[in-house]
């Protein structure tokens, strides 16, 4: 079982789980941002050998993260794909969506939803901004302050280097939005200075450390 954190984000108890993923237990929802399905197949289409598997690798991750929340939804804040949609992709996705039917999915699209189809995803597609209780969805951080609610995003991909360790994800938390790290084990991020990242949480897929 993956460590858990509550803290209150825009006055709200969030639980923010270590395989990068944030839990709403008023609304029983699982949140998570930049999935990035597909993205190892893309990249083979283009001739960068990469190793396959990585989009089953993910929802396995992602189906484990349901049962042990009891998620009834599953908001996901941009880039559900990567780019184009593959056979084995769909497939994976498909197999996920029939194990998890009772699952109310919600996607934010993101810059890289060009091919996305809620339809066949077995999704409802939400608009960037959407307002709900305390919280403002989007995929990209808003572009200027003011935002009325605390904008939970993704997008940026954000990670922290500690001296001697490797750079781990972060779940980037400021006064009026927190950045969730991109769910997608094969992604690359943004790097994030440490004065600029007090009060965040780093996570590794089995621990959360909160920076002073």
């Amino acid at each position: 079982m993956a460590e858990s954190l509550q803290l209150l984000l825009g006055g709200e108890p969030m639980i923010l789980l270590a395989d990068r993923a944030l839990y709403w237990p008023a609304r029983q929802r699982l949140i998570v941002a930049d999935l990035h399905l597909g993205k190892g197949a893309v990249m083979r289409r283009a001739g960068i050998a990469v190793p396959s598997g990585g989009t089953r690798a993910d929802l396995a991750r992602l189906a484990g993260l349901l049962d042990m929340t009891a998620a009834t939804s599953l908001w996901i804040l941009g880039d559900f794909l990567h780019g184009q949609r593959s056979a084995a992709s769909d497939a994976a996705w498909q197999a996920f969506r029939q194990a998890h039917g009772q699952v109310d999915v919600c996607v934010v699209p993101g810059n890289h939803d060009r091919a996305l189809d809620a339809d066949i995803a077995g999704a409802r597609l939400i608009a960037d901004g959407t307002h709900e209780g305390p919280f403002v969805f989007r995929h990209a951080p808003a572009t200027r302050a003011g935002t009325p609610g605390h904008v939970l995003c993704g997008h940026l991909h954000p990670v922290l280097k500690l001296p001697a360790l490797p750079a781990h994800p972060l779940f980037w938390i400021g006064e009026e939005r927190t950045v969730l790290p991109a769910f997608s084990l094969f992604t690359g991020g943004l790097r994030v200075d440490y004065p600029h990242a007090r009060g965040s949480v780093l996570c590794n897929g089995r621990e959360l450390v909160q920076l002073d």
